[in-house]
């Protein structure tokens, strides 16, 4: 997948920023200045300044709970319409009691050093539910999935009332057709499949029509997307990152701790230290069982799914899983401490970023200005 995607998703999530103000410091240094979490941060963008698109949402807030729960349910009746044009009866699903961002009063702060604490780095201790894990090891909080699977859908008693051609028909009309990927697809396989897929069905139709696909960021990178890709390229090869990886490193050696700096590689390595435990996620859960899905009901396809993904970790498992969480969280640490953290390099990136991306809005200026007639046209 395109870089350019994931940093427009993660600018309309609030999760990138620049520092207003705050300065980054050497490697290893102590100090109060400057943010201390990706909340402290306020995003800045000439590209989107140039696109319109405000970076300056509050997505915490009550009012953009309210004002996501609104453009939600008019998007489920825009639904409700197309599947009704497909032969379907649907009825909207009232968005208002799922729709959340705001942070539980027990949550710390993205990219602080109390994350780090007790996150790490978000591999090992996210990787499984909090239900899978038990209590006393870390694990993603699936309590709100579990709610959300308690909250009655207005439309189960029409889809049960559909026979199996019917509901798979009724399925595919609502959620559009996926890529064809293999049981073991590569994440190769995956950049391919989806390089020129476009969501289709009455759901995707719908949300785009509400702006979650398409809009002018996503005609932007079609038109200029090898242009930001090699801009992103160009950041990460800038001198100055490449001082302040060097300096962390430094900082990582004088703790004792062996750190690239390269978060793939620190990525594959816990990764490939989880492997075997909890369920193996790599082959068919229903050839692997002996069963049939075309041949099962809804209801026992929910079931098996239930008891073969939701099964609490087995003892020894989870001696495995609770070393490497101590592990990542001691390395995550001593990251932040030596100001190599994700939230340390972004208040860089992004100082950096901005000086980047005046240029290519100046070098651009007339590709840009027919960009901007065209899509005004």
């Amino acid at each position: 997948m395109k870089r350019w995607l994931p940093i427009i998703f993660a600018i309309a999530l609030g999760a990138t920023a620049c520092g207003d103000g705050g300065e980054t410091t050497a490697a290893g240094s102590e100090t109060d200045e400057g943010p201390q979490s990706f909340e402290d941060l306020e995003y800045e963008s000439p590209i989107m300044d140039f696109l319109g698109v405000d970076t300056a949402l509050d997505f915490n807030s009550e009012e953009s709970e309210a004002q996501f729960a609104e453009q939600a349910n008019v998007a489920e009746e825009k639904i409700a319409q197309c599947m009704r044009e497909e032969g379907f009866e649907y009825t909207p699903v009232d968005q208002s009691s799922f729709i959340s961002f705001s942070e539980g009063d027990d949550e710390l702060p993205w990219g602080s050093r109390e994350w780090a604490e007790k996150y790490g780095f978000g591999i090992t201790t996210q990787r499984f539910s909090q239900s899978e894990v038990g209590p006393d090891l870390l694990g993603w909080d699936d309590t709100e999935m579990q709610e959300f699977d308690e909250q009655t859908d207005p439309n189960q008693a029409y889809v049960e009332s559909l026979s199996q051609v019917e509901r798979d028909a009724y399925y595919e009309a609502l959620y559009g057709n996926e890529p064809e990927l293999p049981i073991d697809a590569t994440e190769a396989d995956y950049e391919e499949a989806y390089e020129n897929w476009e969501p289709t069905g009455c759901q995707a139709e719908a949300w785009g029509d509400e702006g979650f696909f398409g809009g002018p960021e996503q005609a932007f990178y079609e038109e200029f997307g090898d242009d930001i890709d090699d801009l992103y390229e160009r950041l990460e090869a800038d001198p100055r990152v490449a001082e302040h990886k060097s300096k962390v490193a430094a900082c990582m050696a004088e703790k004792g701790l062996d750190y690239s700096g390269d978060m793939e590689e620190l990525y594959n390595y816990f990764e490939d230290k989880m492997t075997g435990i909890g369920p193996d996620y790599s082959q068919d859960p229903f050839e692997a069982a002996g069963l049939d899905p075309e041949t099962m009901t809804e209801e026992e396809i929910d079931a098996f799914y239930e008891e073969a993904f939701n099964v609490e970790l087995s003892d020894a498992d989870k001696e495995t899983l609770g070393a490497l969480q101590a592990e990542e969280i001691e390395l995550a640490t001593a990251v932040w401490d030596c100001d190599g953290s994700d939230l340390q390099l972004e208040i860089l990136f992004s100082e950096i970023r901005v000086e980047y991306e005046n240029e290519f809005l100046a070098e651009n200026a007339d590709r840009l200005g027919e960009f901007e007639g065209s899509a005004e046209g």
